[in-house]
């Protein structure tokens, strides 16, 4: 009865809270219909305070996700943000609150120029490895000679060609 009152009154600013809740108490059902809601408001719900006070986890399965409704470019930035509070709340460094969801990011989908100054402010706060950063470049050069056959390199919803 509770779980139909929530996905009965879900909206943009409750989302990531009833997401948060579905995932830590294990509440499938709740967690595939936020996803849902969560993918076609992307854009919006990575504004709210409570994108901001998600756990590792529920990022990581958002960030799973094929159909957010985003431009990889926002989400990267929503993201570092996301790691920036997680940062100061939990007093642990951005790129150790990043860690574990930063490869989900698909930086290869990222043109030169844009991967170029993601890299430039990434010196800041090191949130992504340059690792990562090698990887997205290396798919860069390989796309060119045959096409990448990568989950990374799947555009989302969201995400605008280059």
């Amino acid at each position: 009865l509770c779980i139909e009152f929530i996905k009965d009154t879900l909206n943009v600013n409750q989302a990531c809270e009833a997401f948060q809740a579905a995932v830590a108490y294990g509440l499938l059902d709740l967690q595939t219909y936020c996803l849902a809601f969560i993918e076609n408001y992307t854009q919006e719900v990575t504004q709210t305070r409570g994108y901001l006070e998600l756990s590792e986890q529920a990022m990581q399965i958002i960030l799973q996700s094929d159909c957010l409704a985003i431009d990889e470019v926002k989400l990267i930035y929503a993201v570092r943000e996301w790691a920036h509070v997680g940062s100061a709340v939990l007093d642990r460094t951005v790129h150790d609150m990043a860690q574990t969801v930063v490869p989900q990011l698909r930086l290869s989908l990222l043109s030169p120029r844009e991967l170029t100054s993601l890299e430039e402010e990434n010196k800041k706060d090191q949130m992504i490895p340059v690792e990562s950063f090698a990887e997205a470049w290396k798919a860069h050069a390989l796309w060119k000679r045959r096409g990448m056959q990568s989950s990374l390199c799947q555009r989302r919803r969201g995400t605008l060609p280059r």
